[in-house]
């Protein structure tokens, strides 16, 4: 059985800790729960982008990432999300 992994720039997830107090390696865990996708189309990044809301825990995280092939996962990047994304992730997941 294949098990999904994850990579990321180094340089990217130290700046994003900084930034948003939020590991790759933290935020890799929503992959592990229901997650809310959809295409980051804010512009054009020459691949295709997907935000991914997500729990770790109770704790809820917008993710940003691409495919790199079938298992692996490229973590662009992450943070908390707002009370009123919290709010729907946990209404759309749960049905609330």
């Amino acid at each position: 059985m294949n098990e999904l992994q994850f990579e990321w720039d180094e340089d990217k997830a130290a700046a994003n800790l900084i930034k948003h107090e939020v590991s790759f390696l933290t935020a890799a865990g929503i992959f592990d729960n229901e997650t809310i996708e959809r295409i980051d189309d804010r512009e054009d990044y020459g691949e295709e982008r997907l935000i991914a809301l997500g729990r770790v825990d109770f704790e809820v995280y917008r993710v940003v990432y691409t495919w790199r092939s079938e298992w692996l996962i490229r973590i662009i990047s992450a943070q908390r999300v707002s009370k009123n994304e919290r709010k729907a992730y946990y209404c759309e997941v749960f049905d609330e």
